[in-house]
């Protein structure tokens, strides 16, 4: 195994779901983009380093569990936001991603280590601790609503929140107020290109050799895609109404598998994991799907009237109440209700179908990844390194 290069930051991810890797990719293109000319900036895996097998075991479990059993998650959820548990858990995936870890910090040597998981928050600081001299750390919080305990470790932390809700909480733990910074959840900055109500959806979707004139609903289950997606989408295929669907499989082959092999779903468009969901999102007018934090902010970057049909126990649950409620999204629960939520949304007037996209663009953060590279890079400040110039003494966002 190569020694990984140096870093000026480095970001720690793993491969549960997808939406902790879409948001450091974000805040590293927005640092690319504001930060000073040469600064290098690393996602990094501990599955990538040496990572003993008992630890890897439990962070690719979490695909496989939320797939199958979102009730036993649930449940593993709650468990380990017990002080009890969660100091076992932390012990456990310390024994097996420490050293490895340890060893990437070392050989990146970066200036700032920003941690984008629950699960490796003791890992990555242990790290930290490891390098001289010893880096910033950040915990950038992708939870929106309900926080689990885990992204707390370290407590000494700068924690860049994406909610009131969870800035709230997080003074609740204890935390100190000049240790949180709200900046929103960082999304793709091409993103905001679709909140424009002058944004050519339909020259994108013939880009992707979709129809142009029909109204695009894409469907997603997360990046592990989670969720029984199958009676819906057969509902919508089979429902004669006035759409085109996309269905973003994740890493759920068995559903993918199951969308191109059955006849009647001929029209439906079966998607892979994709690294870059980005084309799909800018051509897309709904977004119907589970309640990722990052799904839905990604899907309101673009403008998209939001139907949230499921949600895992525990963050997601609560992510669905406060965006129904609030009206940023509509639920629905079950293929009659979304059908009937559908037909709403397609309605001639299309009248339903514009207010719930102003809705989405009016609650969007679209400028959050820019905000964490922000304070990425305040904290990178006096180290010698890109100090002339400084983009931060430019006009603000």
């Amino acid at each position: 195994m190569s020694e990984p290069s140096s870093a000026d930051v480095q970001f720690w991810v793993t491969t549960t779901g997808g939406g902790h890797r879409r948001v450091a990719e974000a805040v590293r293109d927005a640092l690319l983009v504001v930060g000073p000319p040469g600064i290098s900036v690393a996602i990094d895996d501990p599955l990538a380093y040496g990572a003993l097998p008992h630890a890897r075991a439990l962070l690719r479990g979490y695909g496989p569990l939320v797939r199958t059993s979102p009730g036993l998650w649930g449940f593993l959820f709650d468990t380990f936001a017990k002080p009890w548990a969660r100091a076992a858990l932390e012990a456990y995936l310390i024994s097996g991603l420490g050293l490895a870890m340890a060893r990437a910090s070392r050989s990146r040597r970066p200036r700032v280590i920003v941690n984008c998981h629950p699960l490796l928050g003791p890992s990555a600081s242990r790290a930290a601790r490891g390098i001289d001299p010893r880096p910033q750390f950040l915990t950038l919080i992708t939870d929106m609503t309900v926080v689990h305990p885990g992204w707390l470790s370290p407590r000494d932390a700068r924690f860049i929140v994406p909610s009131s809700v969870a800035y709230r909480w997080c003074l609740e733990q204890g935390i100190a107020e000049d240790q949180l910074v709200e900046v929103g959840i960082p999304v793709d900055l091409r993103l905001s290109a679709g909140s424009s109500p002058s944004w050519d959806r339909k020259g994108q979707r013939s880009s992707l050799g979709l129809d142009p004139d029909r109204i695009l609903v894409l469907v997603g289950g997360g990046g592990e895609g989670a969720g029984d997606l199958r009676p819906l989408v057969s509902a919508v295929a089979n429902s004669g109404l006035p759409i085109q669907m996309a269905v973003m499989c994740g890493r759920n082959s068995r559903l993918r598998r199951w969308l191109e092999g059955t006849p009647s779903l001929a029209a439906v468009v079966a998607l892979p994991y994709l690294q870059d969901p980005s084309p799909w999102l800018l051509a897309a007018d709904v977004y119907v799907g589970k309640a990722g934090p990052s799904a839905l902010a990604e899907a309101a970057a673009c403008g998209l009237a939001m139907v949230v049909t499921h949600a895992l126990p525990g963050q997601e649950s609560r992510n669905r109440s406060l965006l129904v409620h609030s009206g940023v999204a509509l639920g629905a629960e079950g293929p009659l209700e979304l059908l009937e939520v559908l037909g709403r949304l397609c309605a001639s007037d299309r009248t339903l179908l514009a207010n719930m996209q102003e809705a989405a663009r009016s609650w969007s953060r679209p400028k959050a990844a820019l905000l964490a590279a922000e304070e990425i890079l305040s904290k990178m400040k006096g180290s010698g390194f890109g100090d002339e110039p400084d983009p931060l003494d430019g006009p603000s966002l």
